[in-house]
């Protein structure tokens, strides 16, 4: 029998219903295209020659956006800014570095991020688990996008987040933290901006009034986690950056995903309207710990005031407030939660497995509670008992199958997408290898 929309999906479909491909002017020289891609590009006309800030990741579509700026301007691409190291803001740089004589700018760190995981080996998974999270491998009707950008963007593996795979490398770096500059007749300031990653950077259009803040700032609640795994980002660092945002007092606020924000007071809300729900969360943890609670009891009681909980722009589509707090939580305490418990090595996932089958009755009634609670709509418990179950037969083709079923009805409740593609694409490889 199939379920009914959630309220979720419903939600979701409305967000993705606004990102179309469409081309806005920030200003009299700045144009930004907008959801043709995973990222938006930017475009400021100079003298010339035209400046770009982040291009996109697909080719193809790359190719789709120099064809419309070439309908604004002749003038060929001298510079390329990347505002952060992440692939789907740097992939599309050969389509449109192909004129060539074309700067590319960067912060001195960047590939930060990537770069962790390059070092340790790890980058296997780092593609594995970045494909779930986009949910590469679902087909497109099941696919939930980033809520963010359009479904047309298909991410292979977990190139979105490695900014060295298919780009142009960087010749121009951000040594320090704040550089001017001219390009091709316009006056530039490029600053530090830590946020969602470490090298990223902002652009400065004074003679404009225009603010291009990358993913510093996007219209959903921040992703200080991103479930393909990451060390928890600088929250401190982050809700700084947003509050020096605010200082420029900028008439247009380019972002690197959706609609920018244009005039200086809805600029002015949005950046505070940010700044205040990330660090209202950041507030709520750090005094929650210390009164000795754990990640559980934190997660249970944080939200967003109710004036910034109603906010469409502070949804919950790409960040999520629970993993934030969690993550926080684990940044600065670590893996251990203060209850001794945790500190025992010797009974783990299958010895307490073991001892629910027992107060069950056997793997069959525990079975049948499992499934009664997937038919009663209690998701979170059903996956619960199956994973007891899997812990002790992880190839039992009925348990895998429960649990690929309680996988979907978890990803069709949940708002955000990169839970939702997880969930989703997790239990398709768990049918898949039944």
């Amino acid at each position: 029998m199939k379920r009914e929309k959630s309220a979720a999906t419903l939600r979701l479909e409305v967000r993705q219903s606004t990102l179309f491909p469409h081309m806005i002017r920030a200003g009299e020289r700045v144009w930004q295209a907008v959801a043709y891609d995973e990222s938006n590009v930017s475009m400021i006309v100079g003298n010339d020659g035209v400046i770009l800030v982040d291009t996109g990741m697909l080719p193809s579509v790359a190719q789709e956006i120099r064809e419309e700026f070439r309908k604004i301007t002749p003038l060929p691409v001298r510079a390329i800014i990347y505002t952060h190291g992440h692939g789907d803001h740097t992939g599309g740089s050969p389509v449109f570095a192909a004129d060539g004589e074309v700067q590319i700018w960067a912060r001195s760190n960047f590939g930060a991020e990537v770069a962790l995981f390059e070092s340790a080996g790890l980058m296997m998974q780092f593609g594995a688990r970045g494909a779930r999270q986009n949910g590469a491998k679902l087909p497109p009707e099941l696919r939930s996008g980033t809520g963010l950008s359009p479904l047309r963007a298909v991410m292979p593996s977990g190139a979105a987040f490695n900014g060295k795979q298919g780009a142009i490398h960087p010749d121009h770096f951000l040594e320090n933290e704040r550089r001017e500059l001219e390009l091709r007749g316009v006056r530039l300031e490029l600053f530090a901006a830590p946020s969602e990653t470490a090298d990223a950077l902002c652009v400065w259009l004074p003679d404009d009034g225009v603010l291009v803040a990358g993913d510093a700032m996007y219209r959903s609640f921040p992703n200080v986690y991103p479930v393909r795994g990451m060390p928890c980002r600088d929250v401190p660092s982050w809700i700084a950056t947003l509050a020096m945002l605010r200082k420029y007092r900028a008439d247009a606020l380019l972002v690197g995903h959706g609609d920018p924000w244009i005039g200086r007071e809805a600029v002015d809300k949005a950046l505070t309207n940010y700044h205040d729900a990330l660090e209202h969360v950041f507030r709520e943890t750090v005094a929650g710990m210390n009164r000795g609670l754990g990640p559980d009891e934190l997660v249970r009681t944080i939200r967003l005031p109710e004036h910034l909980a109603g906010l469409d722009e502070l949804g919950e589509y790409y960040g999520n407030v629970a993993w934030t707090v969690r993550a926080l939580y684990a940044s600065y305490w670590g893996w251990f939660d203060g209850n001794p418990r945790a500190l025992l090595t010797g009974f783990g996932a299958c010895e307490e497995a073991a001892r629910m089958v027992e107060l069950a009755g056997g793997a069959d009634a525990l079975f049948q509670r499992a499934q009664a609670a997937l038919h009663d709509g209690d998701v979170g418990w059903a996956l619960r008992l199956v994973d007891h179950l899997l812990a002790l037969e992880p190839d039992a083709a009925e348990y895998r199958l429960l649990k690929a079923d309680a996988l979907d009805a978890m990803s069709e409740d949940m708002l955000t997408t990169s839970g939702r593609n997880y969930a989703r694409t997790v239990g398709m490889e768990l049918r898949e290898t039944m």
